[in-house]
């Protein structure tokens, strides 16, 4: 709290600051309008404009920072970007702002590729996220903050959207790029990419690009029955896009895309699944052989950079393929969107710890059965959306548009004992079907040539229909249940926003935003007889404060947010205390308040240094509820919402030089430090001796370097993790009922990439 109240202060003294800065900076009268050469645009409200325009707390990344250090991966830039939160390799697994109870509810971060949104918008069937590659990719958009009235369903948070490169009628082009890594204590690993643009005529062009991956594998695994016992977390990744502009006349085009990627990966560092423990972890914690309350240490118990765990496999695919019409009439765009797409998920991974002793006890074994989880996750989606927008003289911009998915998905598991038990106590099917039907709304008022007034709303509808068959054993049914539940609902959310801006030049802006956001509830089908067959929805309320802009031109640039986000219904996920199952349920109330800072300051030439500062007090301000004849979870009002740090921090600093006429060199650094963080609630129940964990702070550094010839060619050296740094990203002990385990940072990373651009 006192570093919310230092912040605040912070934030007071910074806009105060800015004030004068701003009449300074004041150029003759001109508003905001077309981009000039150094802006970053955006589309953030789906229409292209500066970034420094919208009046929303944005962080975009650039292809070139992705491909320079071959980063490919959310977990290995999440805590680069303010705000964000990264706990595992899933969707759910991300947050923004503090807004996660943790465990695999729906996601309240909302993923985009362009406008079209990845993966399913409840928790069923969620894929794990993508390694879109960079050679596909102009820039990746991050929002801060509940976008529920352009965006919709789950996006409580904020949003990240993937901005795919177009093709372009303007000339031939393209890239090929060769990288090479290395870990220390591991092996190697290598990527291929490349992509190129080909005009055909004046109304036609083709692009494509696509990669090869192997990422440098770096566990070791201690189980005997493990295939192998050294560099066991390999993965294996691949895809390819394709894209064609169609413009027929200055007024019409379209664009039509292909997306596909496939992975292949074992013991992978980054799955967890729905049921069950990480499957790759860098460690078991603490010492199984003390009382089970000992205080998690984050020591290895069988080893640095070593699990032990029955091997585990992990396929996805994902396809993409959209069309995208664009129409102008009379000063109105009409917009066309529409999409479908496939993400499939198989991965299994070891439960012995979880369900190992109740099948022994279930079957009166003598000895505990080795067991592992299959899950197999599906999710075809379809949507559509039409839109116009446009300008009503010089005093309006508005935007109107309908949206219709359809999605069917399905998480299908099985439990497979060997060892002392040979057989399969578990075999659960959960098919669903989620339908949503939309219209949206959004006006901005140019009340003077600097003052603006932005309104906009939407109202939603869906409906769902889950199905779940278990097949059961008749020793694990009456701890699992058996048969079939048929279950449908039906639910209606209203969400809008309120933005007044102001501009004091048309590089400098302040506003303030209050916005809505929603997640829906569902029928819980799935879960053990004890717990509520439902969940409600949840909503979010965020109130922003915001300032940024170019307060001293050439040299300083700032990006500032004050903002308290109020969430009510919080939706849980539980796990029960006789079967080990999963559960959905809702909870009381939550807020997150806080500070994002961000600055970019170029004070020579060829030196660009940008840095951020995200101060975030996220809790709960009711106490968990207590669930009648059912597990609940253990919470008091003050305690920590999981995985969000109370102070994160980074900062970036590159220096260009020119070596000699065709010859640029360039070299860098960038410092993260990420405070800690609670990991999820615990159980109430009488078996959760386990104290909640609390994830230690971490700091690393990474430097790098590189040469570009000619404009064309291009080196990069870098090394990511200098000091081999242990920093835990996630840690787990199923809500305190068994052995905690962590996931830890990716060790000292060696590489190299070589680059040719024609």
């Amino acid at each position: 709290m006192k570093n919310v109240k230092r912040a605040i202060s912070m934030s007071a003294a910074v806009i105060a600051l800015a004030a004068p800065m701003a009449a300074f900076a004041q150029e003759a009268p001109q508003t905001a309008g077309e981009p000039s050469a150094g802006d970053i645009v955006v589309t953030a409200q789906k229409r292209a404009e500066r970034l420094i325009d919208v009046p929303v707390a944005i962080s975009a990344i650039s292809a070139d920072t992705l491909t320079s250090q071959n980063i490919n991966r959310l977990s290995e830039y999440f805590d680069r970007v303010p705000g964000l939160q990264y706990s595992n390799q899933r969707v759910s697994g991300l947050a923004l702002r503090g807004v996660t109870t943790g465990g695999a509810t729906a996601p309240t971060v909302a993923l985009l590729v362009d406008d079209v949104q990845f993966g399913g918008t409840t928790g069923t069937g969620q894929p794990p996220l993508p390694d879109f590659d960079a050679s596909a990719i102009s820039r990746v958009e991050v929002l801060r903050g509940p976008q529920g009235t352009l965006y919709g369903a789950s996006s409580l948070g904020g949003l990240i959207k993937y901005v795919l490169k177009e093709p372009t009628l303007h000339e031939f082009s393209g890239r090929i790029e060769l990288g090479g890594t290395a870990v220390s204590h591991g092996g190697t690993g290598y990527a291929v990419r490349g992509s190129v643009n080909v005009p055909i005529n004046d109304w036609l062009a083709i692009s494509g690009s696509g990669f090869k991956r192997e990422d440098a594998p770096y566990l070791n695994n201690a189980h005997p029955q493990a295939l192998k016992s050294m560099e066991v977390n390999t993965r294996d990744v691949w895809g390819f896009r394709g894209a064609a502009l169609i413009k027929p006349a200055d007024n019409f085009r379209i664009v039509l895309s292909a997306l596909r990627q496939k992975t292949d990966a074992m013991n992978s560092d980054l799955a967890i699944t729905a049921g069950g423990v990480p499957v790759c972890v860098a460690c078991t914690l603490g010492a199984p052989a003390v009382q089970a309350t000992a205080k998690t240490t984050f020591e290895p118990v069988y080893g640095d950079l070593t699990i032990r765990s029955l091997d585990s496999i992990n396929q996805a695919k994902f396809a993409l393929y959209s069309a995208r019409g664009e129409l102008e009439l009379g000063g109105v765009t009409i917009t066309s969107i529409s999409a479908w797409s496939r993400a499939d998920n198989v991965i299994t991974s070891d439960v012995t710890n979880v369900f190992g002793g109740l099948l022994r006890s279930l079957y009166g074994l003598a000895t505990r059965p080795t067991v592992q989880i299959a899950n197999a996750d599906q999710t075809h989606k379809f949507s559509q959306e039409l839109r116009l927008g446009g300008n009503i003289g010089t005093s309006f911009t508005w935007l109107a548009g309908g949206f219709y998915t359809v999605e069917h998905a399905a998480t299908n598991q099985t439990l497979i004992a060997s060892g002392s038990l040979t057989a399969k106590p578990y075999i659960g099917t959960g098919p669903g079907t989620y339908r949503e039907y939309a219209g949206f709304g959004d006006l901005t008022w140019h009340a003077t040539d600097k003052f603006d007034i932005q309104v906009g709303s939407r109202y939603a509808h869906n409906k769902q229909y889950n199905e779940s068959t278990l097949s059961t054993s008749p020793e694990t049914a009456p701890v699992f249940g058996s048969g079939t539940t048929v279950a449908d609902s039906s639910d209606s959310a209203f969400t809008w926003l309120v933005s007044p801006s102001y501009h004091f030049s048309r590089d400098i802006i302040a506003y303030a935003r209050v916005a809505t956001g929603y997640r829906p509830g569902g029928p819980n089908i799935a879960a053990p007889p004890s717990v509520p067959k439902s969940f409600g929805a949840d909503k979010v309320i965020n109130y922003e404060l915001g300032f940024k802009g170019k307060v001293v031109p050439g040299l300083l640039t700032i990006d500032v947010s004050l903002f308290q986000i109020d969430w009510k219904d919080i939706q849980l996920q539980g796990t029960d205390s006789i079967s080990s199952l999963t559960f959905l349920t809702n909870g009381g109330k939550a807020r997150s308040r806080g500070l994002e800072f961000a600055a970019n300051l170029t004070p020579w030439a060829g030196m660009a240094i940008d840095t951020n500062l995200t101060l975030t007090d996220a809790t709960l301000t009711e106490d968990l509820p207590t669930l009648a004849n059912a597990t609940g979870l253990q919470g008091r009002a003050g305690d920590r919402l999981p995985f969000s740090a109370r102070v994160a921090a980074n900062i970036t600093a590159n220096q260009t030089v020119s070596l000699a006429d065709r010859l640029e060199g360039n070299v860098g650094f960038t410092l993260v430090y990420l405070g800690d963080r609670a990991s999820t609630f615990v159980t109430n129940a009488a078996n959760a001796t386990r104290p909640r964990i609390i994830m230690p702070d971490y700091a690393t550094v990474d430097v790098r370097a590189g040469l570009t010839f000619d404009k064309v060619w291009s080196a990069n050296f870098y090394i990511r993790n200098l000091f081999d740094t242990r920093g835990v990203a996630a840690a787990d002990n199923r809500n305190g009922v068994n052995v905690p385990t962590a996931l830890f940072i990716q060790p000292r990373t060696f590489g190299v990439t070589l680059a040719r651009s024609f």
